[in-house]
């Protein structure tokens, strides 16, 4: 009898030890979805008018971070792509964007992390920019520019939705693997040669926030200064993404996204102008740029 207690308490201690192993907390989150926005419409004997058009945008977005003991790991990945068509107008490219991060870090105080990132952003297809009669003129490719980021560290994580990556220490590449934009010096490099290398200092800051049951927005504000520019070095990098996004159920979401960035090596075309506004010339200068996208469609979260 007293064989067959100790068998069934020894079996019971089993069963609660593999239970306990099995609720035992684990050291990634893990979070994404997939999107695919559309829309479309077409007239036929209209009398209010109209043109035809088409619309698709289609989107991953994954965050797979690792944290346990001393030791963080966060990694993110980003792809997009979308287009439209208006009438008998050439299919365009909307969105193009491929970003891959990386950053590992190691604790050496409270939130405080000696760290190391890697990161790569592209685009898919090439870039066109288009004048009057759909005419197009070619701006971009994949690679080109391609941009590739390493820096070595300090992350500081103050809040489970914050994360702040300073790294004095950070190389930035730019690529123009084309050889007709690199004649034109395009993106930053010098006419003919195909990379860019710039040596700084880098900070991001990244936010990720439910603001109420359903709506997330994601902030990622990059900024990079070039310490071999001498005075220029104070003409900062500036790369701000934010989205929003809205889950209608499973399957139904809206979301807004927006993109600025600065680049002074990034120059765009001006005519220059007397006081009477007579065209004397023309030259070349560093712009804001900005995009915003709203979409409405299908995503799965998982």
């Amino acid at each position: 009898m007293r064989h067959s207690i100790f068998l069934v308490a020894l079996v019971l201690l089993s069963a609660t030890s593999i239970s306990a192993q099995e609720k035992a907390p684990s050291p990634w989150t893990k979070a994404g979805f997939v999107g695919l926005k559309f829309t479309q419409s077409s007239f036929t004997n209209w009398a209010a008018g109209g043109e035809n058009a088409l619309a698709l945008d289609a989107q991953f977005t994954y965050q797979a971070d690792y944290k346990n003991e001393k030791h963080l790991w966060q990694n993110r990945v980003e792809l997009n792509y979308g287009f439209n068509q208006t009438g008998d107008a050439p299919l365009k490219k909307t969105t193009d964007k491929i970003y891959l991060n990386s950053n590992y870090g190691f604790q050496i105080e409270k939130s405080l992390y000696l760290s190391a990132f890697l990161t790569y952003q592209s685009q898919f297809s090439n870039g066109y920019q288009y004048g009057s009669d759909n005419e197009r003129t070619f701006v971009s490719r994949f690679m080109a520019p391609g941009y590739v980021s390493a820096g070595l560290g300090i992350t500081w994580t103050p809040a489970p939705i914050v994360s702040a990556v300073f790294t004095p220490v950070t190389w930035k590449g730019t690529f123009v693997l084309d050889d007709a934009l690199a004649r034109q010096g395009a993106f930053g490099v010098e006419e003919g040669k195909n990379v860019l290398n710039e040596m700084g200092a880098n900070l991001k800051v990244e936010l990720n926030y439910d603001v109420m049951k359903n709506v997330n927005l994601y902030s990622r504000l990059n900024l990079f200064s070039d310490y071999m520019r001498g005075k220029e070095a104070r003409n900062i990098d500036v790369s701000w993404d934010v989205q929003i996004n809205m889950t209608i159920n499973k399957w139904l979401s809206a979301s807004v996204s927006t993109n600025l960035v600065y680049d002074n090596d990034i120059k765009f075309a001006y005519d220059k102008k007397d006081a009477d506004g007579n065209i004397i010339g023309h030259g070349k200068c560093a712009k804001v740029q900005f995009k915003e996208v709203l979409a409405i469609g299908l995503q799965y979260n998982f």
